[in-house]
């Protein structure tokens, strides 16, 4: 077996351990609470919240990284210029996780004026929907970046329709539903973006190995 093969074994071995890991702490959160499984789930400032800021923080450096990289062997390019662009995106995600910033403005600030995005949605509730609409139109140049490595592009897409998932859930007005089906939905809410955020930090971790044989590489023909 060549270096490159076991390479990619060790992808996605990291990559399942990943998933695995994230199943398991999800079931042990929601053991120490049962019957309450929900408790440190569906509310904000959990252990749950606390783990997907920490895959944030990765995808933050792993970004970096490929930043660093991209700027090695390209100089000042699009690449370089989109990596940057994508570590700082993740730095303000990453931050709103962890210190439920959305939620703090749509309570205090959005909720009140009881502007609806669209009609079954709870008022002031729109933010994530603008996260989207921003992700969205910039998914034309990220996807363009991650066409070099084919297996990360797969991830991305995982990661587009998981967090799309999500987006939609989160749109449902909770109100009107009954206290157990809020729980539920909201408990299955953040299941659904913790895996987003592995899926990203996947997405992100293969087109780190990508530069980095790329890095080698130019450093042979050198």
């Amino acid at each position: 077996m060549s270096g490159n093969a076991r390479l990619h074994r060790m992808e996605r071995w990291l990559i399942a351990a990943a998933f695995i890991t994230s199943a398991l702490f999800v079931l042990l959160l929601a053991a120490v609470k049962w019957p309450s499984y929900w408790v440190y789930i569906a509310a904000e400032q959990t252990p749950m919240t606390w783990l997907q800021s920490m895959f944030w923080f990765g995808c933050v450096l792993l970004a970096l990284l490929c930043c660093m990289l991209a700027y090695a062997l390209e100089g000042i390019s699009r690449s370089s210029l989109i990596w940057l662009m994508l570590t700082a995106g993740f730095a303000f995600l990453m931050t709103d996780e962890r210190f439920a910033i959305h939620e703090r403005v749509r309570d205090r600030f959005l909720k009140p004026t009881g502007i609806k995005a669209l009609p079954w949605m709870e008022a002031g509730d729109f933010i994530l929907l603008i996260y989207a609409v921003i992700g969205l139109l910039l998914s034309v140049y990220i996807i363009r970046l991650y066409q070099a490595r084919r297996a990360a592009l797969v991830w991305l897409c995982i990661t587009a329709l998981l967090f799309a998932t999500a987006v939609g859930m989160d749109t449902f007005d909770v109100s009107r539903m009954t206290q157990a089906g809020e729980r539920l939905e909201q408990s299955l809410e953040e299941i659904v973006e913790l895996f987003a955020v592995v899926s990203l930090l996947s997405s992100v971790f293969l087109m780190l190995i990508h530069y980095l044989l790329a890095f080698r590489q130019a450093g042979k023909t050198q």
